[in-house]
């Protein structure tokens, strides 16, 4: 006679083995705590990835209202510091200033008719084989991206091409400027207000690049060029409408960009996309894979946080990987 099958939740069945434990994820690294089954859990993305048992090391973090989603990433971030780890944090609501202060920073805040200002198109050097060009593709796409949650459609083709075009000439017109100034250094990053004037005002070499009108090229991409100008003259104004402020570096253990000035603004989502894609520019190219492949002894290793990341997902057309 058989015996009749027991059927249970995962969490009972955890009680009818007692002594059994999973071998987790090592013991390198941040304590973040205990599992189901009682064993110390260990996080290193740094550390997983090296060994290939990770293979993309981004993390979403889920949970109701008041559930402790801010806190474990805050205690996360703090425990990092241990193992010389540093964290860029976009932060909508203004609740990172006291992680800052016990780090020893200050948070940079960001609110319209500021004197704080981000060039979200910043963007290092070409790397390797890396063309300027791919540079230029990339700023373009986050323009695109911009344009299109802001117009709450997807763009036509003739204005992502208008886009393409005003990005790639502005930052011909920013290379050309340098090389005629002399100056040693890198050519500067084209600026939001410079895009947008080159959308209202095309020039004849655009409108030939797309067998146009400059009348007719100036008419499609209008709704663009609108647009991206809130960002420029309209009330979203005095954040990233120009070069980034002297000063404003990555090179400290804690970097905060505070966007509590606008949580409850419509446009959330926009503007932290900006804020990200400047962070993120400090990410990519050699930087970005020494930070993420370094030894533990280094102590290298930098964490990109988006808090309230939804107000970004919540718009289905901005990328997130600008600059990656």
């Amino acid at each position: 006679m058989g015996v009749p099958a027991h059927e249970t939740t995962t969490r009972h069945l955890a009680a009818a083995y007692p002594f059994a434990a999973e071998p987790g994820l090592g013991d390198d690294g941040v304590l973040v705590g205990r599992d189901l089954l009682g064993g110390a859990h260990f996080y290193d993305p740094f550390r997983l990835y090296r060994s290939g048992s990770l293979t993309n090391p981004n993390m979403v973090v889920f949970g109701q209202i008041g559930r402790g989603k801010s806190a474990f990433v805050k205690t996360y971030l703090w425990r990092q510091a241990v193992f010389g780890r540093r964290a860029w944090v976009v932060d909508p609501k203004g609740e990172y200033a006291p992680l800052a202060k016990a780090w020893g920073t200050e948070p940079l805040s960001l609110r319209p008719g500021g004197t704080l200002r981000l060039n979200p198109l910043d963007a290092p050097a070409s790397v390797g084989d890396e063309e300027p060009q791919e540079v230029t593709r990339r700023r373009a796409e986050l323009l695109t991206s911009l344009a299109a949650a802001s117009l709450g459609r997807p763009l036509l083709p003739t204005e992502r091409a208008a886009v393409e075009l005003a990005v790639s000439e502005v930052t011909e017109d920013s290379a050309g400027a340098h090389e005629t100034d002399g100056a040693s250094r890198g050519a500067p990053a084209p600026t939001l207000p410079e895009v947008v004037e080159a959308l209202l005002q095309p020039s004849a070499g655009a409108a030939r690049a797309l067998r146009t009108s400059v009348a007719e090229l100036a008419a499609d991409s209008r709704n663009v060029a609108l647009e991206l100008r809130r960002l420029v003259s309209g009330d979203l104004r005095g954040m990233f409408d120009g070069p980034t402020s002297p000063g404003v570096g990555l090179g400290g253990p804690l970097v905060v960009l505070d966007l509590s000035a606008v949580y409850h603004s419509a446009a959330l989502g926009v503007l932290m996309t900006c804020a990200t894609a400047w962070l993120q520019a400090g990410l990519s190219g050699a930087h970005s894979a020494r930070r993420l492949t370094d030894s533990p002894s280094t102590g290298e290793g930098t964490i990109l946080v988006v808090d309230e990341a939804w107000a970004i997902l919540a718009k289905e057309r901005i990328q997130l990987d600008y600059c990656s």
